[in-house]
């Protein structure tokens, strides 16, 4: 079908949901990690990983199997227009899920690496989480996705994650609102029981609108490899590069 879906057929088939977007996510990495367990190893840089799962989520094959009606789309540029018409660049988003046509609702996934220490936290807080909060990402969405690759147990690294968050100063940074309970966490997630371990809403303030943000925060497993990899510098082997190479060699 090359013609544009008829408003009459998105209602027969609706686009995917945030769930089903998830659980899609947590299939295609488990793929990932069965068939090409070098190319999302723990020892290889953030942009590597996100890189070789978007480019599993984005297979076109692969969506139409499970079923999903939307786009994934890797580092791509949030753009904000100015009162005088002149756009500017504030981030990149890792992985950019466009649940429609291009210009309706869109879920953004940021990724960090986990790596158990205080640092990573730190990271995955002020140079991830604080992207939605600042309005770099999801102005004007009610939700946004956290992600963590981690080597290790993940209901640990979890509890310690969300600790690290509580903290009052970070929590404060983070423009946190408390829930029900007077918690700054929400353990386990009521947004994605299934999926995350734990969410967070965020005053956004300075935005137009300024509605707050609910923040979903997903571990998923990433082992470490026997094998040695290649330096940063070296050009990166993407999934489609492994599969052509194993053709040649049958």
């Amino acid at each position: 079908m090359t013609a544009a879906p008829s408003d009459a057929w998105l209602v027969v088939f609706p686009t995917p949901r945030i769930p089903d977007v998830l659980t899609y996510l947590g299939t295609t990495w488990d793929w990932l990690r069965a068939s090409y367990g070098d190319a999302v190893a723990f020892q290889h840089d953030e942009p590597t990983l996100t890189d070789n799962l978007c480019e599993a989520l984005a297979d076109r094959d692969r969506r139409l199997a499970h079923r999903m009606d939307c786009d994934f789309q890797a580092e791509t540029w949030e753009l904000r227009r100015a009162a005088d018409g002149t756009i500017s660049r504030l981030a990149r988003a890792d992985i950019r899920v466009i649940l429609g046509a291009p210009g309706t609702p869109h879920l953004v996934i940021e990724f960090k690496k986990l790596d158990g220490t205080t640092g990573a936290r730190r990271q995955y807080c002020f140079d991830g989480m604080s992207r939605f909060v600042e309005g770099k990402y999801a102005v004007g969405h009610a939700f946004g996705v956290m992600c963590g690759f981690h080597p290790g147990p993940l209901a640990d690294e979890a509890a310690a994650l969300a600790d690290y968050i509580r903290q009052p100063e970070r929590a404060a940074r983070l423009l946190c609102v408390a829930n029900g309970a007077g918690d700054v966490v929400t353990m386990p997630s009521l947004v994605a029981p299934a999926h995350a371990r734990f969410d967070t809403v965020h005053n956004r303030p300075t935005l137009m609108p300024a509605d707050p943000i609910g923040l979903m925060h997903i571990l998923i497993p990433c082992s470490t490899s026997p094998n040695p990899v290649a330096p940063a510098s070296r050009p990166r082997k993407t999934i489609a590069q492994q599969r052509r190479a194993r053709k040649v060699k049958r």
